[in-house]
């Protein structure tokens, strides 16, 4: 009540502003607008989200054996030709790290947007990873500790969230990517373990990996805006698509019914 009596007794007018010299339905519009956040969220999805989607969906149309062929492919032979770097020329050096960066990315989309197999799903996350060191191999001369610092946490806590997805279905029947099963209303423990892992995985600064990303990155030159653009995308979607699959199995409504469930309507 003071601040009415206040109100009443010592009022000052507001005093004029830029926004007040526009017709009040600009006013209107502008403050709209920034309520949405200039629609920032809807431009996201036209010009990267939903293009991305787009791509993995194209993935979808290839069985389940022929993306382990590809990705087999990719770091077989990227292993090979490390062996006989020095002897290759040098336009073929050049490339290669582009070509192994952008593999990395198409492996990164193809697990951001599968929709069935949750080992499929985070052996595609792990397998990123080794793109991208070969990636950086081949652009450098990339020491094998530098190999330790980045790639010991991502197998570290690529064992440790496949352990945990194998010991869900063991134990569960439900374990996909189709829709929330929330089944850390029955398993916190290992909830909270995969969580850990997922962010181990992502790069956060809980593991070596989040040293050996900083490697990555000052291997790549000043004028390789193409290496360093996919490289970047991919760690990024990298942790979003780990997010994902701890979201989808662990968060949201339980599968299971015998207890009440607070709906979203409620």
């Amino acid at each position: 009540s003071y601040k009415i009596r206040e109100q009443f007794y010592h009022f000052k007018r507001k005093s004029a502003t830029l926004e007040d010299s526009m017709p009040k339905r600009f006013e209107y519009a502008f403050y709209i607008l920034n309520l949405k956040e200039w629609n920032l969220d809807n431009l996201m999805y036209k010009i990267l989200w939903n293009p991305l989607k787009k791509m993995g969906r194209n993935w979808q149309l290839l069985n389940f054996k022929f993306v382990f062929y590809f990705i087999g492919f990719v770091i077989l032979s990227g292993l090979i030709l490390i062996q006989f770097r020095d002897q290759m020329p040098e336009l073929l050096r050049h490339q290669l790290p582009f070509f192994f960066a952008f593999s990395g990315f198409m492996i990164v989309v193809k697990a951001f947007t599968e929709r069935k197999s949750v080992r499929l799903s985070w052996s595609l996350i792990i397998t990123n990873h080794f793109a991208i060191a070969l990636a950086i191999s081949f652009n450098e001369h990339f020491s094998i500790w530098h190999h330790i610092w980045y790639l010991s946490g991502v197998i570290i806590s690529g064992i440790i969230g496949y352990l945990c997805i194998q010991r869900l279905r063991n134990l569960e029947k439900w374990v996909s990517l189709d829709q929330f099963y929330g089944h850390a209303y029955e398993h916190p423990k290992i909830a909270l373990l995969f969580l850990l892992a997922c962010l181990g995985v992502a790069g956060f600064p809980i593991t070596p990996t989040f040293i050996g990303e900083d490697l990555i990155f000052s291997h790549i030159k000043e004028n390789q805006i193409g290496l360093a653009f996919f490289i970047s995308l991919s760690i990024i979607i990298n942790g979003l698509a780990a997010i994902r699959i701890y979201a989808r199995i662990f968060l949201g409504p339980h599968v299971k019914t015998y207890h009440e469930v607070a709906k979203r309507s409620s």
